[in-house]
């Protein structure tokens, strides 16, 4: 193998999204950082739960959005559970 190739992970999109993304992700680099990570965060959930975890992201009973305000639900509540017990 070349020592120079790099791979890539490609699919199509519709032009609607290329738009969108050529609008909201123009600094140089921002795609590829943002898109790594979650697709590493999509490979972990399947390597760790498999087919449920494709299941529902493919039939959309979660979507990204909800993940944030869960997360600020989550520390919230770990907040105030660390309150009780007496922990900053």
């Amino acid at each position: 193998m070349n020592e120079d190739y790099k791979p890539r992970f490609s699919f199509e999109i519709s032009q609607e999204q290329k738009q969108r993304a050529d609008t909201l992700l123009y600094n140089y680099g921002l795609r590829k950082a943002l898109f790594t990570r979650i697709l590493d965060d999509v490979l972990d959930l399947i390597e760790d739960y498999g087919g449920i975890a494709i299941g529902i992201i493919m039939s959309d009973q979660c979507k990204p959005r909800d993940v944030l305000p869960l997360m600020k639900k989550a520390e919230t509540m770990a907040k105030k559970v660390g309150d009780t017990n007496g922990k900053p």
